[in-house]
């Protein structure tokens, strides 16, 4: 049980930085962080670290200087079970924190002098697969209204990828996080991706022996603005051990402990933007497809990725793209590089709404998908920008 809760000025949700410690409770409440994946700095490294960390297949190792997102309307609702087979189908919104706070993703939860971890229990939220360094965005210690939390029940739980904005609350951002941000607010971003991929690949095998991967640049330098306003809603939670429904991994929504903080970690996956599928049970990461149309200096942006067939992928001198693995024990795939867009459509002349229509689709799609609950809890994603449904 945590011995120390905290107390703030008004309001059933309660902004961290408001928060003033107080000396017991028995009236459990959630508290909300955001973070990536593990307990370190994003990146991924190669060769891996561990057996456990993900490697991207044809050797690049890639590290990310900031990656900057404005996160919103974190709901509870009534009912997540609502529907068996609808998964975005819940009962009414029961409680919201409004933010908009702005995250870097690759920095550590800032800490606050008003709000500090002994007075927090921070013990008591170092929970397993949880970032003890994620970056605190909220407290619910009662519903709208006044009305008590139940620890008998499971409420739906969701969020919001939005826009930048002028309004947003910055969290953690240094002063070149700070100078990005604006750039997102002036042209409509919802999250940045900024970072360097360096090839570092030894003994690779390729499809076509008679590529010259040489020709590929050994160091790029990314930098993807995403307008992808997004809804994750209703989202599965592998916390929970009850059975969930067919066909979905783990129970929906969140439910409380009586008598101290749960946490409800929302975890973004950083390396959708690099998968080779829209399978996440079979998606691999891959680098080679972006180095190929970097410009000459090695820079790189989404609007680059937009003249490439992902399903038969070019270099930017026209020639095809054989598949590479630089990973022990796994031999590249056969022919000429191509990424699986599943049942989503395809159609280089459609409307971005009804099909993908180019790589930068395929990525922006992809990067829609990255919000999760409690590391690997899937969400009912809602895209709020012209793309496939």
């Amino acid at each position: 049980m945590r011995k120390a809760l905290t107390t703030c000025f008004a309001g059933a949700v309660l902004a961290l930085a408001a928060c003033s410690s107080d000396s017991s409770s028995e009236k459990g409440d959630l508290t909300v962080t955001v973070s990536g994946e593990g307990t370190s700095t994003p990146e991924f490294s190669f060769p891996a670290t561990s057996p456990d960390e993900p490697a991207v297949v044809d050797g690049w190792d890639v590290k990310f200087d900031r990656i900057l997102v404005t996160l919103d309307a974190i709901s509870l609702a009534e009912n997540p079970d609502m529907s068996p087979t609808d998964q975005s189908q819940t009962g009414p919104i029961v409680a919201q924190a409004k933010g908009p706070w702005v995250v870097d993703m690759t920095r550590p939860g800032a800490p606050t002098d008003v709000h500090p971890q002994t007075a927090f229990g921070a013990a008591n939220l170092e929970i397993e697969g949880k970032n003890p360094s994620a970056q605190r965005l909220a407290r619910f210690s009662s519903l709208d209204g006044q009305k008590q939390l139940d620890p008998t029940l499971r409420y739906g739980f969701g969020f919001e990828f939005v826009a930048a904005t002028p309004g947003a609350k910055k969290t953690n951002l240094d002063a070149q996080a700070d100078a990005d941000y604006a750039e997102m607010i002036e042209k409509g971003i919802t999250v940045l991706y900024v970072g360097t991929a360096t090839f570092k690949g030894t003994d690779c095998k390729s499809s076509d022996p008679e590529y010259d991967f040489d020709g590929l640049p050994k160091t790029v330098k990314f930098r993807f603005a995403f307008k992808t306003p997004t809804k994750y809603i209703n989202c599965q939670n592998t916390d929970l051990k009850g059975r969930p429904f067919d066909g979905e991994e783990a129970q929906r929504g969140v439910q409380l402990n009586k008598f101290g903080s749960t946490l409800a970690q929302i975890t973004l996956h950083l390396d959708h933007p690099f998968w080779s599928t829209v399978d996440h049970d079979a998606a691999e990461m891959y680098f080679d497809q972006m180095a190929a149309v970097a410009d000459a200096d090695g820079n790189l942006t989404l609007d680059d990725l937009a003249g490439l067939d992902f399903t038969s992928f070019k270099d930017r001198h026209g020639r095809p793209l054989p598949w590479r693995s630089c990973v022990a024990n796994k031999p590249p795939k056969d022919g000429t590089r191509g990424f699986d867009s599943g049942s989503v459509a395809v159609d280089p002349n459609g409307a971005p709404e009804s099909a993908l229509r180019n790589y930068a689709d395929y990525v922006a799609y992809l990067q829609s998908t990255q919000g999760h609950l409690n590391a690997d809890g899937l969400c009912a994603v809602q895209r709020q920008f012209a793309a496939p449904r």
